[in-house]
């Protein structure tokens, strides 16, 4: 069976150009335009190395199940059964978590397989599933759309192709369901030209920046010294931390640029992800333009519901900034559950979250300056790049927690203070 890498492979490029022209002719029909998009994904997916059959059939029953749910909230009449909607949208996006909690963390499928099939797998065997994170958000999302009845264009062939539309598969941009539900219904192949022209470009300066840009910075990351922490010197992890940082910045920026411009050429936009993260002058400002659909994702199905859970209770209505801060610490130490399974990511949540509260004092504090030439400071431009330089700083010290577990972390920072 045909399998290549993503964006790396010749025969990717091809089958993505013969998809694309095959999905344009076919925009004068809607329904041939949506079975030609959703074929192509399934099969392009399955190209994937270590994605197989049994991937797709698993994903696509939990993607039907929680599509025939969100058709059911979506249409259900508001004034009726509020209680009951609740408790099965609640119900739903409960089983999605656990299912993404089950690929994701060792120790709970672990527990669960051995629990279920004792002695069926070895205890190295470990299940995972290419693109379970995203897709998993993908179904969430619409799931909360759904509940709150405001999902449109609803339809089985839209929903799967939202789910498995492949420039995005692997690692996003996390894209909404309206958007691109709305995008399928054209059904006139226009600017089919300037879709070519930009989608091209962006793939240009997504080849580059990982081809060329995270290589070079790869071989100097701090991940790839070969000695282990307790053998590093100071400038060695100082050195890591900064080119690990940039690499990381190239290889995923990279990447979207890729997915982004891959789906322009077939003339499906995709959100940005990213918007000089590391020219902003404070840590709030480098999250809406780092990983920008994720940030967003966190925000709206996190952070807000969170904050108007707290509202409910007259100490926090009276403590707005602490509500804003408790919200931010939780929505961030859920962002660092979900990039992995070890206590270091949740400490990187939780580190960024301490930042952005820290952050939010701060600017309560500066409101209530008076002085003309503070003032006139915080306005110049010598401000600016201070808070830059700070938030960089700040950003890259973030990566040794997300590099490394905690006894090396420990390690690390008994070396270098």
């Amino acid at each position: 069976m045909l399998s290549f890498d993503f964006f790396y492979d010749i025969r990717f490029w091809v089958l993505l150009f013969a998809v694309a022209i095959i999905y344009r002719f076919s925009a004068v029909n809607r329904i041939a335009k949506t079975v030609v998009l959703l074929f192509s994904s399934i099969l392009m997916i399955l190209a994937l190395p270590k994605f197989n059959l049994a991937s797709f059939t698993f994903l696509l029953a939990i993607g039907l199940l929680t599509y025939s749910v969100g058709y059911q909230l979506n249409r259900c009449d508001l004034s009726k059964g509020t209680r009951k909607k609740t408790i099965i949208s609640f119900g739903g996006i409960l089983f999605l978590i656990l299912c993404l909690a089950f690929f994701k963390y060792r120790f709970f499928q672990s527990a669960v397989v051995e629990h279920l099939f004792p002695k069926s797998l070895a205890p190295t065997d470990y299940i995972f599933i290419i693109g379970i994170s995203y897709i998993s958000f993908k179904m969430i999302h619409f799931l909360i759309e759904a509940y709150k009845q405001q999902l449109k264009n609803l339809s089985l062939t839209n929903f799967v192709s939202y789910l498995f539309f492949f420039p995005a598969f692997i690692s996003g941009p996390i894209n909404r369901y309206n958007h691109f539900s709305e995008q399928l219904a054209v059904t006139r192949a226009e600017n089919w030209r300037g879709d070519l022209g930009t989608g091209i470009e962006r793939i240009i300066h997504g080849l580059f920046k990982k081809v060329v840009l995270a290589a070079i910075c790869f071989p100097y990351a701090i991940v790839n010294i070969a000695k282990s922490p307790s053998e590093m010197n100071v400038n060695e992890v100082v050195l890591g931390l900064y080119a690990y940082t940039v690499y990381i910045y190239f290889d995923f920026s990279g990447y979207s640029d890729l997915a982004i411009g891959s789906a322009r050429i077939m003339g499906i936009e995709l959100p940005e992800n990213f918007n000089n993260p590391f020219l902003k002058p404070n840590i709030q400002q480098l999250w809406a333009s780092w990983h920008m659909s994720l940030t967003r994702w966190l925000t709206d199905y996190i952070y807000w519901p969170l904050s108007k859970k707290l509202r409910e209770a007259e100490y926090f209505r009276k403590k707005p900034i602490v509500l804003s801060n408790i919200s931010i610490i939780m929505t961030f130490i859920i962002c660092g559950m979900w990039h992995g399974e070890p206590l270091n990511f949740v400490v990187w949540g939780l580190y960024h979250g301490l930042g952005l509260a820290i952050l939010n004092v701060y600017q309560k504090q500066k409101r209530r300056i008076r002085d003309q030439r503070i003032k006139k400071y915080f306005l110049s431009k010598y401000s600016k790049w201070v808070g830059v330089v700070c938030t960089f700083n700040f950003f890259v010290l973030g990566i040794l927690l997300f590099s490394f577990d905690m006894n090396s972390i420990r390690t690390l920072l008994v070396r270098m203070f």
